[in-house]
């Protein structure tokens, strides 16, 4: 195990944060929580009080940001999702910024995490097995990728929709059906897992495409497109695996410390 000396602040209510900070403590980690995610005075006197070394922030960005004088200068910091506009005051600071979502290793297990999780969300909403079924998946990326994988070996028929040569190639190399992603309305019937984190997808008013969406908030429907068969199913490992998404990350900060 790796010897990293100093005080740990974990900053969220996601549970795969409440989690690594309790693996942390059981390896011996002087490691602490904060259960919110936006700045408060609570949060204030924690950082007054503790003086974290490390400070790892929520998984989405935060709600405000933490005043720089109230983090010591040596401080590491590990943002979740993040702006640039939003890191900028901290990277003007100098201070060390190491995402956790760019952590290779880490999101490979993390999109892993997500395709099982979908799983568990697509058995309680469709009460319908996954042999069989056609489902189609906008994005080849590491979500698209793990999701179509695990589908497939549970004997789906997988169509891989995407924009990039290189990606529509390489899923067609696997043996996926693939589609060129359209540019107007989608008339598709079946089932459709987003995994592109943008507004992309325009669907008839008389379709009844069953839409999962996997990427983010606000999600990939258009402005003008119906919502009738569309949800959206955002942080699954922490849902649904807690204790694995978090000795995911907790394997992950130590590997960011070792470099």
């Amino acid at each position: 195990m790796t010897t990293i000396e100093g005080k740990w602040l974990f900053i969220g209510t996601d549970k795969r944060l409440a989690e690594c900070s309790r693996i942390m403590k059981e390896h011996g980690f002087d490691a602490f929580r904060y259960n919110g995610n936006a700045y408060s005075d609570q949060l204030a006197r924690m950082l007054d009080e503790i003086a974290p070394d490390y400070i790892v922030f929520p998984i989405l960005q935060m709600d405000g940001t933490i005043p720089i004088e109230k983090i010591k200068q040596s401080a590491v910091l590990y943002p979740g999702v993040a702006t640039t506009d939003w890191l900028a005051p901290f990277i003007q600071a100098d201070f060390t910024v190491r995402p956790y979502l760019k952590e290779v290793e880490f999101v490979w297990e993390n999109a892993l995490l997500t395709a099982e999780g979908f799983l568990i969300e697509y058995y309680d909403i469709a009460k319908r097995r996954i042999l069989g079924e056609h489902f189609y998946i906008a994005g080849f990326g590491k979500v698209g990728k793990m999701t179509a994988a695990v589908l497939s070996s549970l004997g789906a028929y997988v169509t891989i929709l995407a924009r990039s040569a290189d990606q529509l190639g390489e899923a067609a190399s696997i043996g996926y059906e693939t589609m060129v992603l359209p540019n107007d309305t989608v008339d598709l019937k079946g089932i459709l897992v987003n995994t592109i984190p943008a507004k992309w997808l325009q669907v008839g008013n008389n379709s009844t495409l069953r839409i999962y969406d996997l990427a983010s908030a606000p999600g990939c429907l258009r402005d003008n497109s119906p919502d009738e068969y569309y949800t959206i199913h955002l942080g699954l490992p922490g849902k649904h695996f807690p204790v694995d998404a978090a000795n995911a990350l907790f394997k992950a900060l130590l590997r960011m410390n070792s470099k």
